[in-house]
């Protein structure tokens, strides 16, 4: 039982991390069918909304399921929608075979990611959960950075079929570690009662909590439109301001472990006091340095990276602690009804931040301009986080 919540946490930093290669396996592979199908680039994006919507759908019905009738049985049931239905992708005749079967496996995705965090918390003792769940969650950038870089190393010769494969047989390889290494917390009728809840979406609103899950979806929502219209376009940016395309393609890289050193060293702060005012702290100071970006395409050399660095560590180390956010204002009897609820705003974020930071690039508003209003919704973020916090609301642990 010592080494449980250990075990516990491990398998969801791997559940993590399929989760981002599966997120950046895509992105790496799309050009590759759309040559291959002749696609419009329309028709590529819907690809990746479908799976950002299976992801949204799957981690709010998984999530509320998971907490109804059990955590390790959602999860197991998650993995094989990820790893059945991306396997299935490399069989796919058309596109909207492949919008469809990518739309069942990110309802697998955003189930499995939700499960794991209430499975985590509630293995692990209280005032080791909100960092816990913290550096769990540091599994989705390792994956999407460690599993992009093997993508681009082997499908030249695997093709985007060959992709699929090896996407859904790492979702697989996962059942049997969840099968035989994760545990409920404790067997037996009455624990399973304190543990799960009859009314999982009713008891998110319920207590005096509509309105603070009403501003934790919007801080979410918007802290993901930020992190992912950064990721989309820093690099176009710094390629449409004369940097060499492979130099600027590293921005993402940059940016992304900006983020995962900002996350390890938050899960230390937030493990000792409440996430909500350090998010605020570090949601305005990303605010500031995003407005700077629109200035920093010009500064010479590393000074560049070095700023795309910092906004990773504020912005995306935000980010984060959203799991640790919704263990610490939600009961544990619905942790994975709240980290379900989560993904799903995020989701949501995912894909309108690319899409708005689309329409602000074709708008040429200029640099300047263009990161100012970039910075509005990581703001707005801090003020909706500020307001939970006055709001004094914490279910997550014992007053």
């Amino acid at each position: 039982m010592s080494r449980r919540p250990y075990i516990v946490a491990g398998v969801g930093f791997l559940v993590a991390m399929v989760d981002g290669y599966d997120t950046l396996m895509l992105a790496f592979i799309a050009p590759l069918i759309s040559k291959e199908w002749a696609l419009h680039p329309q028709t590529v994006g819907q690809i990746f909304a479908s799976s950002y919507a299976g992801a949204a759908l799957g981690a709010t019905a998984i999530g509320i399921a998971a907490d109804r009738f059990g955590r390790k049985t959602m999860l197991l049931a998650s993995l094989a929608l990820v790893g059945v239905f991306t396997m299935l992708c490399a069989r796919s005749a058309n596109p909207a075979q492949l919008m469809v079967l990518r739309a069942i496996a990110g309802l697998g995705l955003g189930g499995a990611l939700s499960t794991s965090i209430a499975l985590i918390a509630e293995s692990t003792p209280v005032h080791q959960r909100r960092a816990t769940v913290t550096r769990m969650f540091l599994g989705f950038p390792v994956g999407a950075m460690v599993g992009g870089a093997a993508t681009a190393a082997v499908m030249s010769f695997l093709g985007w079929r060959g992709v699929f494969l090896a996407g859904g047989v790492c979702a697989l390889l996962l059942i049997p570690l969840v099968a035989f290494g994760v545990t409920e917390s404790e067997s037996g009728a009455p624990a399973a009662a304190r543990v799960h809840s009859r009314r999982p979406l009713t008891e998110l609103v319920s207590g005096g909590r509509a309105w603070s899950t009403v501003l934790f979806c919007v801080s979410v929502f918007l802290m993901l439109l930020t992190s992912y219209f950064l990721v989309s376009w820093i690099p176009t940016v710094l390629t449409l301001n004369g940097m060499v395309p492979g130099h600027a393609a590293m921005a993402a890289v940059v940016i992304n472990c900006g983020g995962i050193v900002g996350t390890l060293i938050l899960s230390f702060i937030i493990g000792r006091r409440s996430p909500l005012a350090p998010v605020v702290v570090c949601l305005c100071s990303g605010a500031v340095l995003i407005a700077l970006l629109g200035h920093g395409v010009i500064w010479p050399g590393n000074a560049k990276f070095l700023l795309v660095f910092a906004v990773g560590l504020l912005t995306i180390g935000a980010q984060g602690c959203i799991p640790a956010l919704g263990v610490h204002l939600y009961p544990a009897s619905v942790y994975a009804t709240a980290g379900g609820l989560s993904v799903a705003c995020g989701r949501l974020g995912s894909i309108i931040g690319p899409l708005v930071g689309g329409y602000l690039v074709s708008a040429r508003l200029g640099w300047g301009r263009l990161f100012l209003l970039a910075a509005v919704p990581a703001l707005l973020a801090a003020v909706a986080m500020a307001a939970l916090a006055l709001s004094g609301q914490r279910d997550g642990e014992p007053r």
